[in-house]
């Protein structure tokens, strides 16, 4: 298990210009962290995934573009990650026939629904969604990026994300009527 700290990433910090790359650091490491939780399903795994990228965008940190933000090109990472990870866990399973399936895949409902029980049915909700439509919903509203951003850090059609987008909103609406 790696330990996800400003610490754990700070070394790679001098290479960066500026301290540009710590200040990177500190902006998107919780965010990131939750990202990749409502992706992979549980913490170690997501603190993993995001060391991961983070140690890859220090690696490609002078080939950014820096006329760009760096939140979409760090979550593009970050997406990719997952995704790397979750194809790995995948074959994992394929290969070992003793690995029971992960039944709690669900975007850690009981550590963020402690408070109240609609939370808790909110983020059931959003854990059935299919992977794209919940991919799509944690970006733009947990993450608060725009259409254009998340179509950049999908590689999907801005019609399409915001296709994904509406069908998720109706799916979680149809899901969550009679508590609301």
């Amino acid at each position: 298990m790696t330990v996800l700290s400003e610490a754990s990433v700070q070394p790679a910090a001098a290479a960066a210009p500026d301290g540009e790359f710590n200040q990177f650091v500190k902006e998107f490491r919780l965010r990131g962290f939750h990202f990749a939780l409502q992706i992979v399903g549980n913490r170690e795994d997501a603190m993993d995934v995001t060391q991961e990228a983070f140690l890859k965008v220090h690696k490609n940190w002078r080939r950014r573009d820096p006329s760009r933000p760096f939140g979409p090109w760090f979550y593009q990472i970050l997406r990719n990650a997952a995704i790397d990870f979750l194809r790995k866990r995948a074959s994992r399973r394929e290969d070992d026939p003793e690995v029971l399936p992960d039944v709690s895949h669900r975007p850690g409902p009981g550590v963020l629904a402690e408070k109240n029980e609609l939370k808790e049915k909110v983020w059931l909700a959003i854990s059935q969604l299919s992977a794209d439509q919940r991919e799509v919903v944690v970006l733009r509203d947990l993450h608060g990026f725009s259409y254009k951003e998340i179509a950049e850090i999908t590689g999907l059609a801005s019609t399409t994300v915001n296709s994904r987008l509406h069908d998720a909103r109706e799916t979680l609406r149809r899901k969550l009527r009679r508590f609301l």
